[in-house]
């Protein structure tokens, strides 16, 4: 047993400083964490740029400031479309929104701008129109009216509460994230597993090391090195992922309210390291029979095929 560590941490040790492993492991944490601060710089404190108005109704309040969360909007009315277009032609205004006189009666707005508004002006311009429309209702009002339909769901057998929103569709979508990172793995894996064998048995080292080694201890270490490896990167990337999912989130929910699925993870991780652990035995297995490098690698793809086929039964099981 001392032999299989041996050469288990030989093979991690050298594995784990190569180029090639630090710029996978490490560079693409670093692109999930830039996505993920994205949302959050974009939203953290923004001041949007003053938006005008006409009101053709003659029948909303007069709104000339509004903030939801951390987004804040200055609205500038004007009595008619062309003043609202003169200021728009002088950089004033960011655009400006056309109420028209058919409104309350189901007729809709306009905007007119450079550009589409996106979804944090979406949502301040839905904030000033309730407010313009409901001017004299209390705050918890118009607070109210900004989700109608927010839901609590209960769990009846851990009384685990999920609120409709980011929580429940990071709730409901962490599953498939972790079967798909388990299928990265597994592809990624078997293929260093199967073309590692085969290079040992080029480079002569099987034969170097059989006066101290049996072929098990060999194939044994190189195995559990190569599992930590693939191990290593999937909980570097699994950090990475997570610190992500939670930077995105940060600007549209508290994060005290999301509850993490720790049964889902136990669960993943008791299952997918015996499963990995056992498709890299029969890639090593594969590789020992491979006469080359190409055919290891070919052999490896059509055992991750293989292991991949719980994602065949996707579709069928979402339709039933």
């Amino acid at each position: 047993m001392k032999k299989i560590w041996l050469v288990a941490l030989s093979t991690y040790r050298r594995r784990v400083r190569s180029g090639m492993f630090l710029i996978l492991t490490l560079g693409l944490p670093v692109l999930m964490v830039i996505a993920g601060a994205l949302p959050w710089l974009m939203h953290r404190g923004t001041e949007l740029a003053p938006v005008g108005y006409v009101d053709h109704t003659g029948r909303l309040a007069t709104v000339t400031q509004v903030t939801v969360d951390d987004l804040s909007l200055s609205l500038i009315p004007f009595d008619d479309e062309d003043a609202a277009r003169a200021a728009f032609l002088r950089d004033d205004i960011e655009g400006y929104l056309v109420i028209p006189v058919g409104y309350c009666e189901g007729e809709p707005t306009t905007y007119y701008g450079a550009r589409q508004p996106d979804e944090s002006a979406h949502t301040v311009l839905n904030a000033f129109m309730r407010r313009a429309i409901l001017a004299d209702q209390p705050e918890w009002v118009l607070e109210r009216l900004h989700d109608v339909s927010q839901i609590t769901y209960v769990a009846q057998d851990t009384g685990e509460e999920l609120v409709s929103g980011p929580g429940l569709i990071f709730r409901m979508a962490l599953p498939a994230v972790l079967a798909i990172l388990f299928g990265l793995l597994l592809l990624t894996g078997v293929s260093q597993m199967g073309t590692a064998i085969v290079r040992e048995k080029e480079q002569r080292a099987m034969e170097m090391v059989i006066t101290s080694l049996n072929a098990r201890e060999l194939v044994a270490g190189k195995v559990l090195g190569l599992s930590l490896l693939s191990l290593t990167q999937m909980t570097v990337w699994g950090i990475a992922g997570g610190g992500a999912a939670m930077l995105a989130l940060s600007g549209s929910m508290d994060l005290a309210t999301l509850h993490v699925p720790w049964g889902a993870i136990i669960w993943a991780i008791a299952l997918g390291v015996p499963t990995y652990l056992l498709y890299a035995v029969l890639a090593a297995g594969l590789g020992i029979l491979a006469g080359d490098s190409q055919q290891a690698q070919q052999l490896a793809g059509v055992l991750g095929l293989v292991g991949m086929a719980p994602f065949w039964l996707v579709a069928p099981l979402i339709g039933a």
